[in-house]
């Protein structure tokens, strides 16, 4: 008995000679190279290659121009909307290139992230866009010793050998420390990740302390901590007769513990504040009198991604840092 043959793939041949044209310049149109080519022309190998259902072969393609057409965006924690929001503006602007963006989650861990780098050295990308867990510059070269575009992301790395595209930090914390104790709030309560691990939680940290002389910090580990413990010191902090500012360094924590903190009480308009910095608009959904630092991390994701291509396109001259404004809405909305 025999059996049914299986159907012979169509070749970039196969579309050269129903559409009449060479095979070179059939590999130019798929290559998006037809400005020297006329409409007509474009048109019988458009025809072709949807009568043959033809679909190139990108793995070639690839290897013919030593290229993957693919960008690696490495994230922090994508429980954080600050990471995924740095993907989606980044993969937009990407895609609109040609590219495929591909998302790995370091997961605040740093020995993840160590595993991640070194994927990355060994896969064929093109480039990466980096959000660290570290501000180790040399740490980071030690770990990346692959060759290829790198642009960083939300760090403000010393020496860095690649362009970054951060926060103003330092002075959008400490914008808004001068604002609450102008107002008397004198005693600030920090509610932070463990500050010395990134760059920005350290800038922020600095802008407070700078500012206020009556600081109490409450650093967590993101991947261990009780949340029992963390909420019953920060209650006992907030209990006081002081005119006292909440003061998070990163949204996740007040969105783990504002609501309760606000159920039991303990945030008081009369004197308390409620600050952070923030990604979304879920806090002031929740107590409508916080005064929030918005970021915006699409476009910082974007304006990395542009860099980017800057870098891919051969662009040799050295690109400087961006840095981007944070908007504090207690100034700005008065």
């Amino acid at each position: 008995m025999k059996t049914k043959s299986k159907k012979k793939r169509p070749t970039i041949r196969d579309v050269a000679a129903l559409s009449g044209v060479s095979v070179a310049t059939v590999s130019r149109y798929l290559n998006g190279k037809t400005n020297k080519m006329t409409s007509a022309t474009a048109e019988k190998i458009k025809e072709a290659i949807t009568k043959l259902q033809y679909i190139p072969n990108s793995a070639a393609r690839e290897m013919s121009h030593n290229k993957s057409m693919i960008i690696v965006i490495v994230v922090a924690n994508v429980a954080d909307y600050f990471s995924t929001e740095i993907f989606k503006g980044a993969s937009r602007k990407l895609e609109e290139a040609g590219y495929v963006p591909v998302l790995l989650d370091s997961s605040a861990d740093q020995s993840h992230e160590q595993r991640i780098l070194n994927s990355v050295n060994i896969h064929g990308f093109d480039g990466m866009l980096f959000q660290p867990l570290t501000s180790d510059t040399e740490l980071i070269k030690s770990e990346l010793t692959r060759n290829f575009p790198v642009v960083i992301l939300d760090r403000e790395l010393k020496r860095s050998p690649w362009p970054q595209v951060v926060t103003d930090n330092y002075q959008a914390a400490k914008k808004a420390t001068e604002h609450f104790v102008s107002e008397g709030f004198s005693h600030v309560v920090v509610l932070s990740s463990t500050i010395r691990l990134a760059s920005t939680r350290q800038e922020r940290f600095h802008g407070i302390i700078d500012y206020a002389d009556d600081v109490d910090v409450i650093e967590i580990d993101e991947n261990h901590f009780d949340h029992q413990q963390v909420y019953q010191r920060l209650a006992t902090l907030m209990k006081t007769d002081q005119k006292t500012v909440l003061f998070s360094l990163k949204e996740r924590w007040l969105l783990e513990f504002l609501p309760r903190l606000m159920q039991n009480g303990l945030i008081n308009k009369k004197i308390t504040r409620v600050t952070g910095f923030a990604d979304t608009s879920l806090i002031k959904s929740i107590c409508p009198d916080s005064h929030m630092i918005s970021q915006n991390p699409s476009y910082m994701g974007k304006r990395a991604a542009e860099i980017l291509l800057q870098m891919l396109g051969g662009e040799t001259r050295e690109i400087d840092d961006i840095v981007i404004k944070a908007n504090f809405d207690a100034i700005n909305h008065q």
